[in-house]
């Protein structure tokens, strides 16, 4: 049952008024949401490498140099989605932190 427009204003000013009494407690409730997501993609990230090594092996077993090339790509690049927002957020989460405890080196 969907929300009505009462209770969705409601809602958002509950959500405002948690984030400007308390901006740690909302910091670590938005994390953990993300944190799910990067788990997520990480995980289809390394699914989708390992399918990429077994088409560049299937490529060299049959001798098709283009479908081995295509499985090298296709590895590299779920690696790299798989660990481009995992670097970034480790960073944002790390920097968040040291703000929200008042060092502001």
């Amino acid at each position: 049952m969907p929300l009505s427009e009462f209770e969705r204003r409601e809602l958002d000013l509950i959500s405002h008024g948690l984030e400007a009494e308390d901006p740690r407690l909302a910091a670590l409730l938005n994390k953990d949401a993300f944190a799910l997501s990067l788990r997520i993609r990480f995980r289809r990230g390394l699914l989708f490498v390992a399918a990429g090594a077994c088409v560049l092996f299937l490529g060299l077993v049959v001798r098709a140099p283009l479908l081995g090339i295509a499985g090298f790509a296709v590895m590299n690049v779920a690696a790299y989605w798989a660990i481009k927002d995992l670097r970034w957020s480790l960073r944002n989460t790390n920097r968040h932190a040291t703000t929200l405890e008042g060092n502001n080196e």
